[in-house]
Order: structure tokens, then C-alpha cells, then sequence
């Protein structure tokens, strides 16, 4: 999900261009470079807000940040000998 970002002087003087930004994806505004607060519609809000996701839900989340395939190294534990 991408992100829009404002500094909170720029959303004390322009709210309106704020509710704009937020009609389109979240509006992330910064303080001293901080995220500190995100406006979004109303509707977004209530679709997603504790929305209890199923296993099958998040892994068919085609917009997770974390959709990268998993390819882990192969393990090299070298030769070693074996007493018994």
C-alpha cells in the first residue's frame, strides 16, 4: 500500500489539500520528520480497523510488503566426522 506524506504545517494550513490526499491512500503527516498521525477516508477506517484476517487472507494479500519468495540458503555444516 503506498503512502502519502505531509508535514503537519502543511496540513495546519491546507486541510482541505489534506482530505484531498486522503480521498486517493493514506495521508501520513510527519512531525519534525516523525510520522505521527494518518488521515484516511471514514470508509477505509471501518472496512480495515480489527478486521480479524484469516491465515488464507493474509497470505492472498497480494499487496503485503512482504510478498518476496522465501529462499532461504542451503545449510553448510562442512564435513565432519561421526564417533559413535
Amino acid at each position: 500500500m503506498r503512502f502519502t506524506y505531509m508535514t503537519s504545517a502543511a496540513f495546519n494550513q491546507n486541510p482541505s489539500k489534506a482530505k484531498k490526499e486522503a480521498d486517493e491512500r493514506p495521508l501520513v503527516i510527519t512531525e519534525h520528520g516523525e510520522a505521527s498521525y494518518v488521515l484516511i477516508r471514514y470508509a477505509d477506517f471501518q472496512e480495515n480497523w480489527r478486521k480479524p484476517k484469516s491465515l488464507y487472507e493474509a497470505l492472498e494479500d497480494t499487496e503485503s510488503k512482504f510478498d518476496a519468495d522465501f529462499m532461504p540458503e542451503r545449510a553448510d555444516v562442512g564435513h565432519r566426522d561421526i564417533e559413535f
